[in-house]
């Protein structure tokens, strides 16, 4: 799995590596980037990999790491000053900070310390530059089960930004975050909290009641905040503290809860951290190694030549001043994003917003190689085609959880547990849905490890029969016990009638219910389960009764059973092998009631 390359110990065989075109095209007709420049007759070309120089006959390199590449050495290759060796150096590492990125360029950069997590690390890497844009900043929820990489992740990628702009808070109470951060201004006599350009860390779930407060702040209601809390004195008592909030940070809250208020869910985008096995692999060979030589590990890290490129430029956009960033074709966006929606929901404006803040945070890292313009001293970056791409496609992985306001894994315990035993279930026994302990049983299957059943009772289950996609139903054999019904299983078209597919099974052997119902033809759900003391309410001589299924042809009875359970005399077409006969027996289907002729009714099979 692990291999050396180029004395490097930390290196993985299959580590993306992603090459730059030789070729830019960016979209800025005024942009002067190119891979190949002269500087003092030395021809300076990067290949997307390494930085070769020739000076007349002499090449000098390939030079992966540009950074370690000292001046004394290029002269000596290529028989030049040291002074004209230094300024080819400095124009390759002009042309090595100056490049584009995209999103496997960024892929393979956080790759470093964060393995697997693809489009997670990419948009927590987004989420934390948008701080730096104008008022475009996103706010990111990663919601998942413990040890699972939840606060590692931004954790390790917020290395990169300046460390003045990082917030970190393990904890704060309601009025904490207020009392600490504040600064008192002497004309106001107000509390001021600069959050202007801060990327704020919440490592654990904030008090609810902060979360709350914070409401306004996450859906940048104005730019300035005003408060009133109260401050408890020991001589003074309870008194009234003003406290303003300037500026709009990007905000990461890393939490175990899964549930999420509907409030903070649409005002930030949820995640969950892979939990592949794949991942868990590689992140072991990674810790191993980083705790065997954390020195040597780190250094390796710190040195890296495409880390150290893009904290230069991380550095060179928080000091820059931007002023606005610009959608040159705003109606062609909302378009996009409408087409692909039949009905739109209340959340949909403010979905449509992260998926332009996504594009301005491509535009603001690559400002270099967009159109921009200046009005005083501030900048105007306007976003290119290439960047709306970027947004939509990063969205499109994390669309149906955001839709659905879940975290992902929630979804994901859904789709490779629930749904797959309740099919399982419905072919083998004819019951639609799953018990907790078969979810929890097929969990550790699944997973590898076990699922607490109060993490699935209080957690996951209230969360997925909110948004409507299970149902709890009590099971037909066992009263005791409730079925988990994925409610998409309902509503799945009849297939074929040559091979029927219902969810209650009918016994149409006369001989199998003599005893019982005195050849009556019965449809029910997972067996017979009537006794005779349930039929005495009813006539017997013409009625059959069972769990869901109701048969009989006494009109005298159509005020005790639904109507469309009755069984109708007279002639009639079946309704799968569409033969006329005189009687059509009804059986209750997940589709409805679906009335068979006698042959049609004894073959069925769920």
């Amino acid at each position: 799995m692990w291999e050396k390359k180029r004395g490097d110990p930390y290196s993985m065989s299959n580590e993306v590596d992603v090459g730059f075109k030789v070729s830019h095209v960016c979209g800025n007709p005024n942009c002067d980037w190119s891979p190949k420049k002269n500087i003092h007759g030395i021809d300076v070309e990067f290949d997307g990999k390494a930085f070769t120089f020739k000076y007349n006959d002499r090449i000098a390199g390939p030079y992966p790491d540009i950074y370690q590449l000292e001046p004394s050495e290029l002269a000596e290759k290529l028989g030049i000053e040291n002074e004209k060796a230094s300024f080819a150096r400095m124009t390759a590492l002009q042309i090595y900070q100056d490049r584009e990125y995209g999103i496997e360029d960024l892929v393979n950069i956080l790759g470093l310390t964060v393995r697997h997590d693809d489009i997670n690390k990419v948009i927590t890497f987004l989420v934390m530059l948008s701080a730096f844009t104008p008022d475009n900043q996103l706010n990111l929820s990663f919601r998942a089960e413990s040890s699972t990489g939840k606060s590692y992740l931004p954790l390790q990628i917020s290395m990169l930004f300046p460390q003045d702009r990082i917030v970190k808070i393990a904890y704060s109470s309601p009025t904490a975050f207020y009392h600490d951060r504040g600064v008192i201004d002497e004309e106001t006599k107000e509390v001021v909290i600069d959050l202007e350009k801060r990327i704020l860390i919440f490592l654990d779930q904030p008090h609810d009641q902060l979360l709350e407060r914070l409401r306004p702040l996450l859906s940048h209601d104005q730019k300035e905040l005003h408060y009133k809390i109260t401050d408890k004195r020991e001589k003074s008592g309870l008194r009234t503290k003003n406290v303003k909030i300037v500026g709009f940070p990007a905000v990461i809250f890393c939490t175990g809860r899964l549930r999420v208020d509907e409030q903070e869910a649409t005002r930030m985008i949820i995640l969950s951290p892979e939990v592949s096995q794949e991942k868990f692999r590689e992140a072991i060979y990674l810790k191993a190694l980083k705790e065997a030589d954390r020195e040597a590990f780190e250094e390796y890290v710190e040195e890296d030549p495409k880390r150290k490129a893009l904290r230069e430029r991380l550095r060179e956009i928080s000091r820059e001043c931007v002023g606005e960033i610009r959608i040159p074709d705003p109606e062609k966006v909302a378009e996009r994003f409408i087409k692909g929606r039949k009905v739109l929901k209340p959340r949909h404006m403010r979905d449509i917003e992260k998926i332009i803040n996504l594009a301005k945070a491509m535009a603001l890292l690559n400002y270099k190689h967009r159109e921009t313009e200046k009005n005083g001293d501030r900048l105007i970056i306007y976003v290119s085609e290439k960047d709306v791409d970027t947004a939509f496609k990063l969205w499109s992985e994390i669309e149906v959880a955001q839709e659905l306001s879940l975290p992902p894994f929630t979804l994901e315990v859904l789709e490779k547990v629930i749904k797959p035993l309740a099919e399982e279930n419905l072919r083998n026994y004819g019951i639609i849905g799953a018990t907790r302990s078969e979810i929890l049983e097929r969990f550790l299957q699944v997973f590898g490890r076990p699922l607490s059943r109060t993490v699935l009772d209080k957690e996951i289950l209230p969360a997925l029969v909110s948004t409507g996609l299970v149902d709890l139903e009590p099971h037909p054999k066992d009263k005791r016990k409730t079925l988990i019904v994925p409610l998409t299983l309902r509503i799945e078209t009849l297939p074929h009638p040559e091979i029927p597919h219902i969810s209650e099974k009918v016994i149409s052997e006369a001989e199998k219910l003599e005893y019982k119902l005195d050849q009556r033809y019965v449809g029910f759900q997972g067996g017979v389960e009537s006794k005779d003391k349930e039929l005495s309410d009813f006539k017997h001589d013409e009625t059959m009764y069972a769990d869901r299924g109701v048969v009989s042809e006494d009109k005298e009875l159509e005020y005790k059973l639904p109507e469309e359970a009755m069984w109708r005399p007279g002639h009639g077409p079946c309704e799968y092998c569409g033969r006329e006969v005189s009687k059509r027996f009804a059986v209750m289907t997940r589709h409805g009631v679906k009335f068979l002729c006698r042959e049609c009714a004894s073959e069925v099979v769920s």
